[in-house]
């Protein structure tokens, strides 16, 4: 593509990218609470918990809108392409194992999120809900990856270096957007915090923890998730590292490894700040990055897929 194509695609990516990434949110919203409840009851602090909480709450709204604007496009795209949806809930789409574990994320994240208070009692049950909601989540994010490649290989006829390349994306984009999601949850978690804080008065002290908490746990996955970004390139065909090296796609493929970078960077910042809440201004900042960030990553997937 020229480098006007590029822009133009980005540009129309914004929009789509925003909801995806809050889409993501929903989808690491299980792992991240789960992890705050089990850290609340093996290091005995009632702020794990009390985050934890919160991010079920999140999670809750955003589980919402996923479904909602989930549910509005598919039946936009059923009055428009009938025979393409239809096609994607038979028994052969290699789609169907992804939306089955989906609808089992969906239903107990929903659960889970809803019963935070109603099964205190009962935390050995709740973090099992959370556990299993997490394991969905993350199962389907790993199978989207390898359902969506061989869809696009069952629309052609793939030659052995397209297989080649196919096989290679799998297992480092299918890593890559499991920590994508957990580090948007987490993410997502800072800035609902700062928003939440007049109304969830929890004191100074647990907004200062729990900043700290939700911003060392967005950085840990986002350096994983840039780890897999130098996986990926190693792992494609030489032809397809010139393809990408000749193209404006090698600056959109540094620009969201930069992006992803700043966004640590940023949090790392807040993380070892001794007064996080004065720096509340940049967890806006970095969900702001993180959104151009996957703006550019699913500019590149886009591109790749395209290649096969």
């Amino acid at each position: 593509m020229s480098t006007q194509e590029t822009l133009t695609m980005i540009a129309f990516l914004l929009a789509p990218a925003f909801f995806s990434l809050l889409g993501m949110g929903a989808i690491g919203s299980p792992a991240i609470a789960v992890l705050g409840e089990m850290s609340a009851k093996t290091k005995k602090r009632v702020f794990f918990d009390k985050y934890g909480q919160q991010i079920g709450a999140m999670g809750l709204i955003l589980l919402i809108l996923l479904l909602v604007v989930d549910g509005a496009a598919y039946a936009v795209a059923l009055t428009k392409f009938p025979q393409y949806i239809h096609a994607l809930f038979t028994m052969e789409s290699p789609l169907l194992n992804t939306f089955a574990a989906f609808g089992i994320f969906a239903f107990f994240s929903l659960i889970y999120f809803t019963m935070w208070k109603k099964m205190r009692n009962a935390k050995g049950l709740h973090m099992s809900l959370g556990m299993i909601a997490s394991l969905a989540a993350l199962t389907c994010v790993a199978l989207a990856i390898p359902a969506k490649i061989a869809w696009t290989l069952s629309h052609g006829t793939p030659t052995n270096e397209t297989i080649l390349a196919a096989t290679a994306m799998i297992l480092p984009m299918s890593v890559m957007y499991a920590l994508l999601t957990m580090s948007a949850a987490a993410a997502l978690s800072a800035s609902y915090l700062v928003l939440r804080r007049n109304k969830d008065d929890f004191g100074r002290d647990y907004y200062n923890f729990s900043l700290k908490l939700a911003t060392r746990w967005a950085t840990l996955p986002m350096l994983g998730f840039l780890g897999c970004q130098g996986w990926l390139f190693a792992n494609l065909p030489a032809s397809y590292k010139t393809l990408v090296m000749g193209t404006p796609l090698a600056f959109v493929w540094g620009g969201s490894i930069a992006l992803g970078a700043i966004c640590a960077f940023v949090w790392i910042l807040i993380g070892r700040s001794e007064s996080p809440l004065r720096l509340k201004g940049l967890t806006f900042l970095a969900v702001f990055l993180f959104w151009l960030m996957h703006t550019l990553n699913v500019t590149v997937a886009i591109n790749l897929l395209t290649m096969l």
